[in-house]
Formats: structure tokens, sequence, C-alpha cells
């Protein structure tokens, strides 16, 4: 239970860095994607599940409308489904615990409490963020148009943290 406290403060830190966005030469590491080569060697994945789905649905690409689907996969691979399915890399184990320990710890009725009121971005060329948190008892979805989302809650900090190393 002593992990508990400094895992949260490690994603505290790293959600603190990565909020605004990666500036300057400071950039969050992840595992390279493998080589395309073919291999032998057993899956290194013992669970494949997914823990975490981050959608970005809405606003204009240079194709067409946009829409990315990025899943944190509970043995920390991090993964691109949309629009083009890729291994993007492995989480450091350190930020997968802390993303799993507010998933726990996280009260969902009381985050789904806070209704969003304003104007959603997807009607001026933005995006809606559609976060699904995969559960024991069942999915969780939180859609940002729809819910107000706590940018600083714990949760939602280390979500940003895993989708900074994602590129997002």
């Amino acid at each position: 239970m002593h992990r508990v406290p400094a895992l949260l403060a490690l994603v505290l830190v790293l959600a603190g860095c990565w909020s605004g966005g990666l500036t300057g030469d400071v950039r969050p590491e992840i595992s390279p994607t493998p080589s395309a080569r073919p291999s032998l060697a057993p899956a290194v994945s013992q669970d494949p599940s997914p823990l975490v789905s981050v959608e970005f649905v809405g606003g204009e690409c240079p194709q067409g409308a946009c829409h990315r689907l990025v899943t944190l996969e509970a043995d920390g691979t991090l993964r691109e489904a949309v629009p083009a399915p890729r291994v993007l890399g492995t989480v450091p184990r350190e930020l997968l615990d802390a993303v799993r320990v507010e998933m726990d710890q996280a009260n969902f009725a009381l985050i789904e409490s806070r209704p969003f009121t304003g104007e959603c971005p997807t009607a001026f060329d933005g995006q809606e963020v559609v976060y699904t948190f995969h559960l024991p008892t069942g999915d969780e979805e939180i859609r940002s148009c729809t819910v107000a989302v706590d940018q600083k809650h714990p949760l939602f900090r280390a979500v940003a943290a895993v989708m900074a190393l994602a590129g997002s």
C-alpha cells in the first residue's frame, strides 16, 4: 500500500509536465515498436485485454472527418486502432500501475454527475473525447460533450500522461 502514494505522485508529476503538451526537447519515452520482421519468440503479452480506450471524434483532417482511437492494454501495450492499426509502444510499469490505481479508486458516479453545459467543440471543427474505462464490472464511458471532465482529476491526469506517450 505504500507504493500507491509514490505512484500517484509520479503520475501527478508526469501529467503536470505533459498536460499542456510537450515543448522543447522534453519527450516521454516509450519502447519502440518492434520491427516488421516476423519473430518466432513467444509474445510477451500476458493480458492483451483493454484497460482504457480514448477516442477523438470530430474536426476536419486532410482525409476528411478526424477520428482516432488509442487503447492502453492491461499488459501496458499502447495501440492505435484508428486511423491505422499499429502498436505505439509500451507504457512504463509505474504509469500503468498508477492508471490501474486511479481506475480502482475512481467514483464514476461522481465524475459523471457534472454535466457538460457548453457548446461541444465538434460544432466548430473541434473534437469530442470519449474515454472508456474497461472495468471488471463493465465499461464506463465518459464523453467530453456530455460530462464536464475535470482534467485535474487524478484519473484524467494519469490518462493524459498515457496519451502524451501516444502523441496526443
